[in-house]
């Protein structure tokens, strides 16, 4: 009888040890996470999508693709905006591209934006289990104060749709945020 206790006793040890060593930072057994892994982990962004987007009034639609590049340790977003009629005026098509990427030494990921108006954005993304929260960064001093909080959000809704809801900005004296919509082609 004893023995049977000892033995169930030393059991629930290991099964207790097992859950607690394997839900949390990673241990001395445990490697930190490769960019290879990460990048393998949003393959499905791979290919072309369609969009949809708000920003306060305005509404509209682009193409994006997604591709690895520079060896699969990047994942390279094209945008494509249509020419956008308003009353009066016609804005010309506006492209985009951004790379994302995971950085091992800090375990985070992180992503670079230019567009063909000139606008170039540096985001600092954070895993959210199903998605990115992503927090614009600067390389110059700003007169707006850093805060914690997500700048915008990344929600993969399944391997064929996700939803980005943010950033917040005044537009023509209103305070606006970006949601997009996406699936994939």
């Amino acid at each position: 009888m004893k023995r049977i206790l000892a033995l169930s006793i030393g059991v629930a040890a290991i099964i207790l040890a097992t859950l607690v060593y394997s839900n949390g930072a990673p241990t001395a057994q445990q490697k930190p996470a490769t960019a290879q892994e990460k990048m393998a982990s949003v393959d499905y962004l791979a290919g072309a999508w369609s969009c949809d987007h708000t920003v306060g009034t305005f509404s509209g639609k682009y193409k994006t693709t997604y591709a690895k590049v520079l060896g699969n340790l990047w994942l390279k977003q094209t945008y494509d905006f249509p020419p956008q009629q308003f009353t009066g005026h016609t804005e010309p098509a506006v492209t985009a591209e951004a790379l994302i990427g995971f950085d091992e030494r800090r375990q985070a990921w992180v992503r670079f934006f230019a567009n063909s108006t000139g606008q170039y954005f540096s985001i600092r993304m954070t895993e959210t289990g199903n998605g990115w929260s992503y927090k614009y960064v600067s390389f110059f001093k700003t007169t707006k104060p850093e805060t914690a909080e997500a700048d915008a959000t990344f929600t993969k809704k399944w391997d064929t749709e996700y939803l980005i809801d943010g950033p917040s900005y005044p537009e023509n004296g209103t305070q606006v945020t970006e949601h997009h919509s996406c699936h994939k082609l």
